[in-house]
């Protein structure tokens, strides 16, 4: 199957998201205006603007009525996914750099970069709560890091949320107890966090890293249960809602992108099987880092987001499914 190459932003890509449904896919770009676009024929439906830097992250709520994005204006805005209206907007004193919504669409996690005195925060606001959203309103959860927050991400309904930083920690929170983690973990990755997924059925985190790796995480307690390797640093990974696939992007740091052919960057994105952490096809498409990748909820759409400034949304053929892995 041709994949579709979509052209909406003039910058690299941050993030691609499905919605539950699968219907609408929605990109973030370091350009200001997040796009929604039909999956299934690659149509622009429109551009949400406001924001005055790069958007960072994204995040849609279960019934895509609501949309959050974190952005290097040091903001966060709360969009109405239908009219493109911003209707909330939550002002920090650093850049903000991921952002999600819990599993009822009611809080949003969000974390800031460390900068000059401020340190690295993650907080959590009840959209309902006005107080909580206004300017120098006091959110419901607040902690603070020594090393800037990357990615967050509610890892259980609206009670746990998972970080990772940029020294490759990852850490877990349960928000209804205390403001220290429940769970951590150190070991998995040496060099910086660059996504946090959580699988379809929830029972899993997989994790991506500087390092050229990628982990698959028990979502209770943070525990390590597989790790697949790259040739190169892995920006983004992602599970498949039907397989026990894995997909993997990544490539070239972008500041050396120039000094590499395209066939020794590793632009592809690579499929690995879950359980035996084997590699067992790649897929070419990018001109440079595949910087962020989602699965379609039925399993048979991969998008990704790269350096390029194009979203691809690859629909695998028969041939992949109906592909039985040889052990």
């Amino acid at each position: 199957m041709r994949p579709l190459s979509l052209k909406g932003h003039d910058r690299a890509l941050t993030r691609v998201r499905f919605n539950r449904e699968g219907d609408l896919l929605f990109s973030a770009g370091k350009n200001k205006a997040p796009c929604v676009w039909y999956t299934e024929n690659g149509e622009r439906i429109g551009t949400y603007e406001g924001h005055n830097g790069v958007v960072w992250d994204l995040d849609m709520s279960w019934d895509t009525k609501r949309m959050v994005t974190a952005s290097g204006d040091n903001s966060i805005r709360v969009w109405d996914v239908e009219t493109g209206e911003c209707t909330d907007m939550i002002a920090q004193p650093t850049p903000a750099r991921s952002v999600t919504l819990s599993f009822s669409g009611n809080l949003v996690g969000f974390s800031t970069l460390k900068m000059t005195k401020n340190l690295s925060s993650l907080c959590i606001c009840d959209i309902r709560d006005s107080e909580q959203m206004k300017e120098g309103g006091e959110p419901m959860f607040r902690t603070t890091f020594d090393h800037s927050v990357v990615m967050s991400l509610f890892s259980s309904l609206d009670e746990k949320i998972t970080v990772g930083n940029e020294n490759g920690m990852i850490l877990q929170y349960d928000i209804r107890n205390s403001n220290e983690p429940f769970a951590t973990n150190e070991i998995t990755h040496r060099f910086g966090i660059t996504d946090l997924q959580l699988s379809p059925d929830g029972a899993f985190i997989i994790s991506s890293s500087k390092d050229k790796t990628a982990a698959l995480l028990d979502v209770t307690n943070l525990k390590q249960l597989k790790q697949y390797r790259s040739e190169r640093p892995v920006n983004s990974a992602c599970v498949s809602p039907i397989r026990d696939h894995i997909v993997l992007g990544g490539g070239e740091d972008a500041m050396q992108v120039t000094q590499t052919a395209v066939s020794a960057g590793h632009f592809e994105a690579k499929l690995y099987h879950m359980v035996f952490e084997e590699e067992f096809a790649r897929f070419k498409g990018h001109f440079g880092p595949i910087n962020t990748l989602a699965f379609h909820p039925e399993g048979n759409i991969i998008a990704s987001g790269g350096e390029d400034g194009y979203v691809r949304v690859q629909e695998l053929d028969s041939e992949y499914l109906e592909f039985t892995y040889d052990y």
